[in-house]
């Protein structure tokens, strides 16, 4: 072990500039038990509180493990670094690189070995570098923020980059960026997942945080023109507003706070406003002429997603041949569509027929219905029903695989699964062409009854077993997985 003692340690260089001398200067009398890095890669000289790993919080169960330590910061190319740990009192080891353990876009893991060759990053840069002291491993993950979320142009699916990471050679990294916004919540997200995964041991892992939210417990927009402290995993921002967002992101590298901001550029745009429900009703349908609301199983569905999928309502169902069907929100309100109501229907689809003012098809079977309200039209699309299940259970996650498609019993009123080909989670969806993608239309089967994922995020995990069948209702929205 190398003993070191009583140094002074330049903290940061360069800092502000009115700062005085002894702000500038730390004295550090003994390097305490810790984690640290240091190196010309970095703003830090030698082992100090400002190049100490902290605690990692986790995605999780387990909110933190003791051996994962993590600190975010900037890296230069031009440079390296090293990591070193105090098991004791100025009882200090410096490790380099090991070897390459993994290398992609997203994350770099490298084995720590004693005096090895000092790390080296390929771009200037801001990181969350992880360090696994029971392993020996040092995980390397590029941080570059984008803005995820319903209210965003790509909605749940993707993050609309912001600027690449900016340092101004002092304390603060920043991000900045402009976007159109919609009504609705979001949050910052960097590597275009939620969470990444660290190496435990034999093969476990460890799920992190790559996301930014409230600092808070509870939902609520950022505020305009004024920082805001955010953090890792704090729940989603909303807006209730939409137009051109500009917004702004800060690290410190003193405080290692996270701050936001937003900025609306000209004027804030009031959303369209949408039925919150939507029903079938007629002769055609198992629920007859009964008033719009009354019976639960008539509704029609959301997409999940945001965005663009805002305005967009979807319905399997039973549709009698030769009868008349309307689609109304409750008590019959303004949005009460006959035939003559409809402003376009989907030449892809089943013919759709004028009957009393009503709507009508000619062959009686199990549909896909989808009402597009959206840029004030009323779009109607009819077809016969796909369902598809995909995940574990189902054997992979290729979307509208032929050999996961639901069989229709025509006499029962029903679809049915094939086997289940594996133990697993079951996830089903069904595949619209105007439904941008599977997780937009999804549900599953809670005990007897269907429940639809609608504008929500991820349902409860289901659980099949090998050569399971499930069956699915769709008039009175039940089903069974047996």
């Amino acid at each position: 072990m190398k003993h070191l003692y009583k140094y002074i340690l330049l903290l940061l260089l360069p800092l502000i500039a009115q700062c005085s001398d002894n702000e500038n200067w730390t004295i550090v009398e003994d390097i305490q038990q810790g984690v640290y890095i240091t190196g010309t890669a970095t703003v830090y000289s030698a082992e100090a509180p400002a190049s100490s790993l902290k605690t990692v919080p986790l995605d999780g169960d387990v909110k933190e493990m003791p051996e994962l330590v993590g600190i975010y910061t900037w890296l230069k190319a031009s440079g390296d670094f090293t990591i070193s740990i105090a098991s004791d009192l100025n009882e200090v080891v410096k490790y380099g690189n090991g070897g390459e353990v993994k290398k992609d876009a997203s994350l770099a893991v490298y084995t720590l070995t004693q005096d090895a060759t000092p790390l080296k990053v390929s771009n200037d840069g801001f990181y969350y570098v992880i360090v696994n002291t029971a392993l020996k491993e040092v995980n390397i993950l590029p941080v570059n923020y984008g803005v995820i979320g319903a209210s965003t142009p790509l909605g749940w699916g993707d993050e609309t980059e912001l600027s690449d990471a900016s340092y101004d050679d002092k304390l603060t990294i920043s991000w900045e960026g402009k976007l159109n916004m919609t009504p609705g919540e979001y949050k910052f997200r960097y590597g275009g997942d939620w969470g990444n995964y660290i190496n435990i041991k034999d093969g476990t892992t460890a799920r992190i945080f790559t996301d930014l939210g409230n600092l808070g417990t509870s939902q609520s927009p950022l505020i305009e023109n004024a920082m805001s402290q955010v953090r890792p995993g704090g729940p989603n921002f909303t807006t209730e507003v939409g137009g051109e967002f500009e917004f702004t992101i800060h690290y410190d590298l003193r405080t290692r706070i996270f701050n936001a901001s937003f900025d609306i550029i000209g004027e804030a745009i009031i959303p369209p406003e949408y039925p919150e429900k939507m029903y079938l009703v007629g002769d055609a349908t198992t629920y007859g002429w009964e008033t719009p609301g009354t019976i639960a199983a008539a509704e029609m569905h959301k997409l999940a997603g945001g965005g663009n999928n805002v305005g967009i309502y979807w319905k399997i169902l039973s549709v009698e041949g030769g009868k008349g069907f309307k689609l109304s929100n409750a008590n019959w309100g303004n949005t009460n569509l006959g035939f003559d109501e409809i402003t376009s229907f989907d030449a892809d689809g089943v013919t759709v027929t004028e009957s009393g003012g009503n709507m009508s098809i000619a062959a009686s079977g199990i549909y896909t219905i989808v009402l597009d309200l959206r840029n004030k039209e009323k779009k109607l699309s009819i077809v016969p029903v796909k369902v598809y299940g995909i995940g574990d259970a189902f054997g992979g996650w290729d979307s509208n695989a032929e050999a996961n498609l639901f069989t229709v019993n025509a006499e029962a009123k029903t679809l049915v699964s094939p086997p289940l080909k594996a133990d697993g989670k079951i996830r089903m969806y069904v595949y619209h062409a105007w439904i941008p993608d599977w997780w937009n239309a999804e549900f599953n089967v809670f005990g007897t009854t269907i429940e639809y994922r609608n504008d929500g995020g991820d349902q409860a995990e289901i659980k099949g077993t090998t050569g399971q069948i499930v069956t699915l209702h769709f008039d009175d929205n039940t089903g069974s997985i047996k």
